[in-house]
C-alpha cells in the first residue's frame, strides 16, 4: 500500500511543485457551488486507494485526482499506520540482507519514525487522547507483530513496498491498475503471499475480508507477474489485535473483481458532477472547507456567537429545524389521536352490530360504515419464504407483466374480475390453492365521517 507523505507545512500541492491558493481558502470568499458539467478524469492507472476514494465520495476524488489540489494534510492514525509501516519495511528490508533486528532495534526504528516526521499538523481528531497516547499504540503495534513472527523464518521475502500491477481494457481502452504491496513473499510449499499490516481499531469479519478489493487487486497483479504463480494467499495482520486472517480467491472470484474494476473505471470516466457523498470518513477529509456538503459548517466554526447568530444560514437551519421540531409533536399527537379514533371506530362498529344499522347519526354529521373483503398475502418482512415461493411461481406465467412484483391488491383485482386468460386464471387459481394455509382473507369495517352541510343544521 502506498503510504502518505509525512506531513510538512500544510501548503497545497497541485500537479507538481506549484502551489496555487485553494478555493475557498481566501480571506473571505464565498464557496463557488460545483460547476454542472465538470471535465471529465483523464486518468490512465488506477491503484485500489484511487478507486476506493471514488467508492467512498466521487466529490473528494475529484478535488484529488481531475482538479489535482493535494494537501499535505495526515490524521493521527493515519500517521501512526506510517510509521508501523515503516519500521516493519526496515526490519524485513534487513532480513533480506541477512541482518535480522532485535526488538528493542526494530521499536527504535518505530520511535526515529515518529521523532522524525511528527509535527502539530497531525490531526488528532479526538481531543480526549494525546499524541503519546498514540505514539504507546503504535510500540504496541510492532512488539505484538514482532513477538508473533519472529524467528521469521515462515517464509521467504521476495520484496518490500513492491509495486505490482496489470493491464485492464474497460470500454475498448487500456488502462493501468497498480498499487504497493506491503510485503510480499514465498511461502515453504511454493504460495505467494500478499502480506497487508492494518492499525485500524476495528476488525472486520471474514465475509469482509473475503470481498476485499485492494487485496484482490494484487492478487491478480501478482498472477499476472508471475504467470507460473501456483497459489496466491492474502494475508492481513491486524497488529492492534495481534491477529492473521488470511483469504484465497477463486479463478471466478477474480474474473468478478476485474469486471467490477473495469465497471468503477468506466463510471468514474463518465462522471462530469462527482457528487458528494455524506459518511463517517467526512470526519477525516481534508477538503471539508471546499466541500458543498461542509463548506458552510466549517466557516460556522470561525464566526464568533454573535456572528454566528446573524448568518443567514444559521437562521434559515435554525427556523428549519424549529419547525421540525413541532411537526416532530404534531405527529406524536396525531398518534394519539389515532389511537383514540381507533377505540371510538370499534365502539361504533359494536354498536351498529347491535342495532343492525350501518349509518349512525351524531350532531355535526353521521358516520356510513361499509365492508370490504382484503386479501392478506404473506410479505417479505414476515413470511419471506412463503412469499418468494409465490412470487418465483407469478414469474413463469402471464399474469407478472401485469404486476410485476407480489402485489396483492393488483393479483386479486383482476382475479375476481377474470382480467386474464383461462389459462392465467388457472394458474392463479392453482397457486392460491397451494399457498392457501398463508393467504387470509380479512374482512375490513370501513367508516366514514360525512359532516353536515350548511343547509342541513
Amino acid at each position: 500500500m502506498r503510504r502518505r507523505k509525512r506531513p510538512s507545512d500544510g501548503r497545497v500541492a497541485a500537479g507538481g511543485d506549484a502551489t496555487p491558493p485553494l478555493p475557498g481558502l481566501e480571506p473571505s470568499p464565498a464557496v463557488a457551488p460545483p460547476a454542472a458539467h465538470i471535465e471529465s478524469d483523464a486518468s490512465r492507472k488506477y491503484s485500489p486507494s484511487k478507486l476506493d476514494t471514488y467508492r467512498d465520495c466521487p466529490c473528494r476524488y475529484r478535488y484529488r485526482y481531475v482538479d489535482h489540489l493535494r494537501r499535505e494534510v495526515a490524521s493521527v492514525e493515519a500517521y501512526l499506520g506510517t510509521c508501523v509501516h515503516r519500521a516493519l519495511q526496515k526490519l524485513y528490508e534487513g532480513i533480506s540482507h541477512g541482518r535480522k533486528s532485535s526488538l528493542d532495534e526494530t521499536l527504535g526504528m518505530f520511535e526515529a519514525e515518529w521523532d522524525a516526521g511528527w509535527s502539530s499538523d497531525v490531526l488528532i481528531k479526538n481531543v480526549a487522547y494525546t499524541p503519546e497516547n498514540y505514539r504507546a499504540v503504535g510500540r504496541e503495534c510492532v512488539r505484538s507483530y514482532y513477538e508473533a513472527q519472529q524467528p521469521f523464518d515462515r517464509d521467504k521475502t521476495v520484496a518490500v513496498e513492491k509495486r505490482l500491477g496489470f493491464p485492464l481494457v474497460c470500454g475498448g481502452e487500456q488502462f493501468r491498475i497498480e498499487g504497493f504491496v506491503d510485503r510480499l513473499a514465498l511461502a515453504a510449499d511454493g504460495t505467494f503471499e500478499v502480506h497487508d499490516y492494518k492499525t485500524s481499531g476495528s476488525l472486520p469479519s471474514q465475509e469482509d475480508l473475503d470481498q476485499d478489493w485492494q487485496l484482490g487487486i494484487y492478487d491478480i497483479a501478482v498472477r499476472h507477474n508471475w504467470p507460473d504463480a501456483r497459489a496466491v494467499r492474502l494475508v492481513w495482520h491486524f497488529v492492534r489485535f495481534g491477529k492473521d486472517m488470511a483469504s484465497v480467491r477463486g479463478f471466478d472470484q477474480r474474473q468478478r473483481l476485474q469486471e467490477d474494476v473495469a465497471a468503477l473505471i468506466l463510471s468514474i470516466k463518465h462522471d462530469h458532477e462527482f457528487v458528494p457523498r455524506r459518511s463517517a470518513l467526512c470526519g477525516w477529509c481534508e477538503y471539508r472547507e471546499i466541500c458543498p456538503l461542509w463548506a458552510h459548517a466549517e466557516r460556522v466554526k470561525s464566526l464568533s456567537p454573535r456572528q454566528r447568530h446573524r448568518d443567514d444560514g444559521v437562521k434559515l437551519v435554525d427556523e428549519y429545524g424549529a419547525l421540525e421540531s413541532k411537526k416532530r409533536d404534531l405527529r406524536e399527537k396525531l398518534r394519539e389521536l389515532e389511537t383514540d379514533q381507533q377505540s371510538i371506530e370499534e365502539a361504533l362498529i359494536a354498536f351498529a352490530d347491535r342495532q343492525g344499522w350501518q349509518g349512525i347519526a351524531g350532531s355535526e354529521g353521521e358516520v356510513v360504515i361499509t365492508e370490504k373483503e382484503e386479501y392478506r398475502f404473506p410479505t417479505r418482512t414476515h413470511a419471506p419464504e412463503a412469499y418468494e415461493e409465490i412470487e418465483r411461481e407469478l414469474k413463469v406465467t402471464s399474469l407478472w407483466k401485469d404486476v410485476s412484483r407480489l402485489d396483492a391488491h393488483r393479483l386479486m383485482d383482476g382475479y375476481r374480475r377474470g382480467e386474464w386468460d383461462a389459462q392465467a386464471m388457472q394458474a392463479l387459481s392453482e397457486m392460491l390453492a397451494r399457498h392457501s394455509s398463508h393467504i387470509e382473507l380479512v374482512k375490513k369495517r370501513i367508516l366514514r365521517f360525512h359532516r353536515k352541510e350548511a343547509e342541513d343544521s
